[in-house]
C-alpha cells in the first residue's frame, strides 16, 4: 500500500489540475475530429469591437529598451515555465520583450488572486485561467477585448479549431486565446475487462455500463467504479449524455439540476451506489481517487484526458493495461462532453507598450509548435489542428493511442457555463449531490432545494 500511495502522490503532483481538459501507432497517421456543431461565437453582451481607425497603440513597436511583461500561470507550472523560457530565448530576445512567469496555483486560486489584484491595482499583464471564467473577467473589466490587437497585428484566429470556442468570446468579440484543451473521458481497465469476458473498449451505453459494473463486481467483490466530484465537469458530461440536459439555462439565470433529466441521472447514479457498483469519494480526497487508478479491481473511472499520460504508466506498474473510451451514450444516442482547460487573457493593466508586448507573447504561445509541445508534455489537447501534423504530436499519438478517443469526442463537445459565479455553483452542487448519493435523501425534493440555492447565486 505504501508503494501505491507513493505512486498516487507522484501522480497528484503531476495531474492535480488536469481534473478541471488519437491513433497512429506505427504509421503516425492521425484521425482528425469532425467539428460540425461547435460554436465559434455564442450570444453575449460584450462590448462592441472598437471602431478604431488608428490602431498604432495596439501594435508593439520594438525600441532599444526591454519591455517587461508579467505572466501569471496556473495548472501545469513546469511546462508553462518552459514555454516562457523558450519565448525569452527566441522571439522575446529578438523583439526586446522579456516575460516573467509567476505560478499562482490552480484555476480557482488564480481566479481569487486575479480578482484581488484587480481591486488592488496589481494585475499582471497576461494570465492563464479556466475556460468558463471569460465572462466574469470581461464583465469586471479585468481583461481586454482582443479584436483591435488582432486587427493591428493582422492576426488570423481561424486556426483555433479544436473544440467548442464559445468561451473565447463575449458577443462577437474575442476576449481570450485558447491555451490547453481537455474533455472528460472514461478510462478502462482492459486487463480486468479481459479476465471477466467484457469488451476492452468499455461500455458504449449507460445500459451496458450497469451490466459491465455488475460483472466486475461479481468477479472482485469490490466497487468497480469510483465517482470523484472534484469539480462538476464530469457531472456535466453525464447530464449531457444520459439525459441531454444542460446544467444551466441558456441565459444562465436558472439551474436545470432538478429538471426531469437531472432527476433521472441522479436516480440512476444513486441506484449504482446502492448496489455497491459505484463508490462516491469525498470531494477533497484526491489521493483516494489516484489510489483507485492502481487498484486492479477498479474497472472504470471518469476524468480528464489530460491525465492520460500520467495514468497509463502508473497503471502499468500494477499490471493494468489502460484503455480510453468515450463517455457512454444515453437514450436515442445522446452524448455530450464539456470542453474544459485553460485560456490566456490579456489583462487590463500596464502601458500600451506592455499590453501590445503581452499580446505578441500570447500569439506566440498559441502558435502551432507551442501548442504541440504543451500537448505532448501534458496530455491536454492542442488548440490547433495544424499541431497534429507536427512530428512531436505524431510521436505522442503513436505512443498514446487513447488520445484518439478525445478527438473523436469533440464532435459532441459543449460549451461550459460562462457566468463568473460558476465555480461557486460547482462547489455547491458537488457537495449537495454527494450528500444525495451517500445519504438516504429524497432525490427530487433535494434537487429542488439545490436548484433554488443555485438560482440565488446566479441572480444575486
Amino acid at each position: 500500500m505504501s508503494k501505491l500511495k507513493r505512486a498516487a502522490s507522484a501522480a497528484l503532483a503531476t495531474c492535480l489540475v488536469l481534473l478541471a481538459g488519437c491513433s497512429g501507432a506505427g504509421s503516425g497517421a492521425i484521425s482528425t475530429p469532425s467539428l460540425a456543431g461547435t460554436s465559434a461565437v455564442p450570444s453575449g453582451s460584450g462590448d462592441a469591437t472598437p471602431a478604431a481607425t488608428d490602431l498604432s497603440s495596439y501594435k508593439y513597436s520594438k525600441t532599444g529598451s526591454v519591455v517587461e511583461v508579467t505572466f501569471w500561470t496556473a495548472a501545469v507550472e513546469e511546462i508553462n515555465q518552459q514555454l516562457v523560457d523558450k519565448f525569452n530565448e527566441t522571439t522575446g530576445k529578438d523583439q526586446n520583450i522579456h516575460v516573467t512567469a509567476q505560478y499562482q496555483g490552480d484555476y480557482w486560486e488564480m481566479q481569487q488572486k486575479i480578482n484581488a489584484a484587480s481591486i488592488a491595482g496589481t494585475l499582471p499583464n497576461a494570465f492563464i485561467d479556466e475556460v468558463s471564467m471569460t465572462r466574469g473577467f470581461a464583465d469586471d473589466d479585468v481583461i481586454l477585448n482582443l479584436e483591435p490587437y488582432m486587427q493591428a497585428n493582422s492576426f488570423d484566429n481561424s486556426a483555433f479549431q479544436i473544440g467548442d470556442l464559445g468561451n473565447l468570446y463575449m458577443g462577437e468579440d474575442m476576449y481570450a486565446f485558447p491555451h490547453m484543451r481537455s474533455v472528460p473521458v472514461m478510462y478502462v481497465n482492459k486487463t480486468l475487462a479481459k479476465s471477466v469476458g467484457l469488451s476492452e473498449a468499455g461500455p458504449a451505453t449507460f445500459d451496458e455500463l450497469t451490466t459491465y459494473l455488475q460483472a466486475c463486481y461479481d468477479k472482485t467483490g469490490q466497487p468497480p467504479m469510483y465517482l470523484f466530484n472534484y469539480d462538476f465537469w464530469v457531472m456535466e458530461a453525464l447530464l449531457h449524455s444520459y439525459s441531454n440536459t444542460n446544467i444551466l439555462s441558456d441565459d444562465e439565470k436558472s439551474c436545470n439540476i432538478n429538471s426531469e433529466g437531472g432527476v433521472k441521472l441522479v436516480t440512476y447514479l444513486k441506484g449504482l451506489v446502492d448496489k455497491g457498483l459505484v463508490k462516491v469519494l469525498p470531494i477533497t480526497d484526491m489521493n483516494a481517487f489516484y489510489a483507485t487508478i492502481a487498484n486492479p479491481s477498479t474497472a472504470l473511472w471518469l476524468t480528464s484526458i489530460g491525465g492520460y499520460k500520467a495514468f497509463a504508466p502508473m497503471a502499468s506498474q500494477y499490471g493494468i493495461d489502460l484503455g480510453v473510451s468515450m463517455i457512454p451514450e444515453g437514450e436515442n444516442g445522446t452524448r455530450g462532453v464539456p470542453v474544459g482547460g485553460s485560456n490566456t487573457y490579456l489583462a487590463n493593466a500596464g502601458t500600451d507598450q506592455q499590453k501590445a508586448a503581452a499580446f505578441i507573447f500570447m500569439t506566440w504561445l498559441s502558435d502551432t509548435e507551442q501548442a504541440a509541445f504543451a500537448s505532448s508534455q501534458t496530455g491536454y489537447l492542442p488548440t490547433k489542428l495544424a499541431s497534429l501534423e507536427t512530428s512531436v504530436m505524431k510521436e505522442t499519438l503513436a505512443q498514446f493511442p487513447g488520445f484518439q478517443v478525445a478527438f473523436d469526442e469533440l464532435q459532441y463537445c459543449k460549451m461550459r457555463p460562462t457566468t463568473g459565479s460558476y465555480h461557486e455553483v460547482e462547489d455547491l452542487m458537488c457537495e449537495k449531490i454527494n450528500s444525495i448519493l451517500l445519504d438516504n435523501l429524497d432525490i427530487k425534493s433535494s434537487l429542488d432545494t439545490l436548484a433554488k440555492d443555485v438560482n440565488a447565486i446566479l441572480n444575486r
